[in-house]
């Protein structure tokens, strides 16, 4: 299956299929409709998957039309450009359109943003779940990790730390190359719809700093922080988000637990 990428993340970086064309912003800004359509018309993919956007809460903030322009507009973009060209597309969303508040969100819990972050990501989840003319899949990771180093994959971040005030709250979280897996299935299977995709069970990350401590930087100095504390310096105001993967497991794929996922990243992280 030939598949062609908008961005170029953490989710690019660990799909190796060689039928699979990755255009970077640089190539082609998913805000620039014209350009969307040439790239899917030259390269004609069976499927197309948007991964282009602006994830960094802070800027997200301060910027808010850029901010806008790609994570709401650019995936309008791509799903007309897609309409246009009759073909399939997989929208990468996020977890974090919830506000945590120890729930566990199903793909038809109501998202509650908090930040501008999660609001343009929720705008075009909306938007592509009105209009994709049924031809879509919108998936969900949350609290991405992964064994290629990356400046927001969270093993990456706690890595370079001296010290950290880590939290006991419960995440959900999702491994980067289990991720690309559960892509495949629900490809190969011709699933539609809204997917959450997260590995089984929960970790809190004081679990991810100690798990880093014990084998990539055993210099890592590791306190606990409380969750009221960090709640007032952090923006997004979703430190607890956990997301329920019985849609995802109900097609089939059984993704490997959270502690399973997190020994192997740190096992294989390739500094």
């Amino acid at each position: 299956m030939k598949k062609l990428i908008f961005g170029s993340g953490k989710v690019p970086s660990v799909i190796k299929d060689p039928d699979t064309i990755v255009i970077p912003r640089t190539t082609c800004d998913v805000t620039n409709y014209r350009l969307v359509l040439r790239q899917i018309a030259s390269n004609n993919p069976d499927v197309v998957i948007n991964c282009a956007a602006k994830t960094n809460l802070e800027f997200c903030e301060e910027d808010k039309k850029t901010a806008y322009e790609v994570n709401t507009v650019g995936a309008i973009n791509v799903l007309h450009a897609c309409a246009h060209h009759s073909k399939k597309i997989v929208h990468i969303s996020s977890g974090c359109l919830f506000d945590g508040n120890h729930f566990v969100a199903t793909e038809e819990t109501s998202p509650t943003p908090s930040v501008w972050y999660t609001y343009t990501k929720t705008w075009a989840d909306e938007y592509i779940k009105k209009y994709g003319y049924e031809n879509y899949l919108i998936l969900r990771p949350r609290q991405l990790i992964s064994a290629s180093p990356h400046p927001t994959n969270m093993i990456t971040k706690f890595a370079n730390f001296e010290s950290i005030s880590a939290i006991k709250e419960q995440n959900s979280i999702t491994c980067i190359e289990d991720f690309s897996q559960m892509i495949d299935h629900l490809l190969r299977i011709d699933a539609r719809g809204v997917f959450n995709c997260c590995n089984e069970g929960t970790l809190t990350p004081y679990d991810i700093a100690m798990a880093i401590k014990s084998t990539l930087n055993k210099g890592l100095k590791v306190s606990e922080a409380s969750y009221k504390d960090l709640l007032a310096k952090m923006p997004n105001r979703r430190v607890n988000t956990i997301l329920s993967n019985e849609k995802l497991k109900s097609t089939g794929f059984i993704p490997r637990s959270a502690q399973e996922a997190l020994d192997w990243c740190v096992k294989n992280y390739k500094k």
